[in-house]
């Protein structure tokens, strides 16, 4: 009997040191999210919102409460002893590189609709110039060359060892493997018609020229400057984010 006495006391203790907190999470739109996932960080209480991004979950006193869902970016909130009812607003995660430019290579055509022969080449090489000719024909320059031993400053082409003034017509499912020569690396090989740099394609290859460093084809595609800067703005943020929670310890 006065063990009985004793849960019957207890309970309504433990009851009384939880409480429910509510609220509703939003996309930057200001719809409503469904299926995010709510939790008390540190134990195993969790829900997910329903249809109309609404939320109720049981906690302590004080803690935090994080908010994740798949393509966006997680949320940590604190909530204390007055803290019953939270308005959340998660953000879509922006891709660094999609998924399209990490593949090791662009065989399928349909991965670059609407761009040509010459981008998908200028696209693939750090600091390349899409240069246009009075009658409309493209070639590729590249930035930082040192050689002026050419009169023109865009590059020749080595397609399975011929030499082509211009980008040759040819399939760009048929490529496995792109190396770019600049500077003294083209000219000495090349003379003076490689000043500008040249770019080497082929189309058969063996397993080690797929995987060597120097194929531009089986890597990703450099970062474009506002890649870069994205990705600078995203390091910085976890450095402040981590300085922030140490200090709060």
């Amino acid at each position: 009997m006065k063990k009985i006495f004793f849960l019957s006391l207890l309970i309504p203790a433990l009851l009384a040191s939880q409480k429910n907190i509510t609220g509703t999470v939003f996309d930057i739109n200001g719809k409503t999210l469904p299926g995010v996932i709510v939790s008390v960080e540190g134990n195993n209480e969790k829900t997910l919102t329903t249809e109309n991004g609404f939320f109720s979950i049981a906690t302590k006193d004080s803690g935090d409460l994080l908010f994740s869902k798949d393509g966006y970016s997680s949320q940590s909130v604190p909530f204390e002893e007055s803290t019953y009812t939270l308005n959340i607003s998660l953000s879509v995660i922006k891709k660094i590189i999609d998924d399209e430019k990490r593949t090791n290579s662009l065989r399928n055509v349909s991965t670059v609709s609407g761009l040509d022969f010459v981008e998908i080449i200028a696209n693939r090489i750090a600091g390349a110039k899409i240069k246009v000719d009075f009658n409309g024909n493209k070639n590729i320059s590249l930035r930082g060359r040192q050689s002026f031993k050419t009169n023109s400053d865009a590059v020749i082409w080595e397609i399975n060892g011929m030499i082509y003034n211009a980008p040759p017509p040819m399939d760009i499912s048929q490529i496995r493997y792109l190396e770019v020569l600049r500077d003294m690396a083209s000219t000495n090989k090349y003379g003076s018609l490689g000043g500008a740099g040249v770019i080497i394609l082929k189309t058969e290859v063996t397993e080690k020229e797929y995987q060597s460093s120097r194929n531009l084809w089986n890597a990703p595609p450099p970062l474009t400057d506002e890649e870069r800067k994205a990705l600078k703005a995203e390091k910085k943020a976890k450095r402040l984010a981590k300085k922030a929670k140490k200090n709060k310890n």
